[in-house]
């Protein structure tokens, strides 16, 4: 497993390697991914996609860091309320909608 560098190296390779810290991101990432039980790798791999496209959104550091830490918020919040409300978690029921399709013809050339 790779070794987290101490924040002083960080903060230089934040500064003089941003390429080299975000290499280095992804693979800390990866390995936790990995070490993770199978049942919840899709997850956890869908969420750092979903965070990677966030913050590539993000102009400078500052604004990662904050959208890095309102999404974990997010999640925290909702991880309350389902420990402590269990009842109303499970009995929150998604309505199927039936929604009609309608097939356009192809033209022809």
């Amino acid at each position: 497993m790779t070794e987290l560098p101490n924040f002083d190296t960080l903060r230089w390779l934040a500064e003089n390697e941003p390429d080299e810290l975000e290499t280095l991101q992804k693979t800390l990432c990866k390995e936790a991914i990995d070490c993770c039980p199978e049942a919840n790798k899709k997850q956890l791999i869908s969420m750092q996609y979903h965070l990677e496209q966030q913050l590539s959104r993000c102009s400078n550091p500052y604004h990662r860091c904050y959208l890095a830490i309102r999404i974990m918020n997010d999640k925290f919040l909702a991880l309350n309320s389902i420990i402590n409300n269990p009842a109303e978690f499970r009995q929150q029921n998604a309505k199927i909608l039936d929604l009609p399709c309608k097939l356009m013809p192809l033209k022809k050339l």
